[in-house]
């Protein structure tokens, strides 16, 4: 059963950039579409579907779950070469195959989402066949989906329920039903940012891991895991 929507996440269109390792106006034009010059002319290109469903809030676009986990796919495909028209193409057909309204984030998706493409190949030209005859292959498709998102993605049923950023061995989850979806601390539901902060008080030190763990009834590995989490999105954003 698809959560309800207070259960979905909520993730302000800067901090869902941030999580995808994006930057705020690339997102944004994913989400909102965006005008361009051609030839003397103004052209529209319009959003890519999925996120084109972002929800305007007080204070600005903000997406789900889902949504998130789609821009970072999206941006795995992007950074492969694939143009965002391909890309849409792409949404398009997959929704057409699968029936569902988000496809590129369904487990269906993960596992044969490569015929997806190969539906494309005989439409597309130069540079963009090659690309899309490499992600025809499953072993090809496997190899651009698994590193950039699925292979730490829990499923529940067909849906993504649960991200693990760090990977499955460390301690930092992204849950839709849980704290709005923030990172926190698996079983604890503690934010990163919250801890990430309190060490930083603290002077960054061992000591300040220790201490913080101490408060928060927390083993000093989960600590570092938040700290490391928090880091390396904020050196990202600083970059």
């Amino acid at each position: 059963m698809r959560q309800t929507v207070h259960g979905r996440g909520v993730y302000p269109i800067r901090v869902a950039a941030r999580l995808a390792h994006l930057d705020p106006q690339a997102a944004r034009r994913w989400v909102e579409g965006y005008e361009y010059g051609y030839r003397g002319e103004r052209r529209q290109s319009a959003p890519i579907s999925y996120l084109a469903k972002a929800r305007q809030a007080e204070g600005g676009l903000v997406l789900d779950f889902e949504q998130l986990l789609t821009l970072m796919l999206v941006k795995a495909f992007k950074d492969r070469g694939l143009g965002l028209p391909t890309i849409k193409r792409a949404a398009a057909r997959a929704r057409e195959v699968y029936g569902t309204p988000n496809p590129f984030v369904t487990k269906r998706f993960r596992s044969d989402g490569n015929h997806v493409f190969i539906d494309l190949e005989t439409n597309a030209k130069g540079r963009e066949r090659e690309l899309i005859n490499v992600l025809s292959d499953q072993r090809e498709f496997r190899e651009i989906v698994e590193p950039s998102l699925f292979r730490d993605l829990v499923f529940v049923g067909d849906e993504a329920g649960e991200w693990w950023p760090l990977g499955r061995d460390h301690t930092v989850v992204l849950a839709p039903a849980r704290q709005f979806g923030a990172p926190i601390i698996a079983g604890k539901g503690i934010r990163t940012d919250v801890l990430a902060q309190a060490v930083a008080a603290e002077g960054g030190s061992d000591d300040g891991v220790k201490a913080v763990a101490d408060w928060y009834d927390l083993t000093p590995a989960q600590v570092r895991d938040a700290v490391q989490f928090e880091g390396a999105w904020q050196a990202k954003q600083a970059a």
